[in-house]
């Protein structure tokens, strides 16, 4: 796991059904620098942040448009990352691959 100091997401307090961060706790997991710039930008407001399984596509669509510059076939990275010809067709143009929205809750 990556934040591996964390026992469980009950580490963080609980504000009407929301989990929380005081400043603190959130320059002790992203350091001085990064904890400032995530204040300066989004202090004060709601923000819905990925979640690994973001993180996880991501790198995926990452590993496809690396097998495509070295010459893959759309029916190669199908096979390749368990995806449909389709859908490899349309993630070889990244401006032509569109994901569904997230939905907020």
């Amino acid at each position: 796991m990556i934040l591996g100091f964390f026992t469980s997401c009950g580490d963080f307090p609980d504000l009407d059904g929301k989990r929380a961060m005081s400043p603190e706790e959130l320059i002790k997991i992203l350091g001085d620098e990064a904890a400032e710039r995530v204040m300066y930008y989004w202090g004060g407001t709601r923000v819905s942040v990925p979640d690994m399984d973001d993180l996880r596509k991501v790198r995926l669509r990452e590993r496809i448009r690396q097998a495509f510059i070295q010459g893959a076939t759309p029916a190669q990275v199908a096979e390749r990352f368990g995806v449909s010809v389709r859908t490899a067709q349309r993630m070889r143009v990244p401006a032509n691959y569109v994901e569904r929205e997230t939905k907020m809750i």
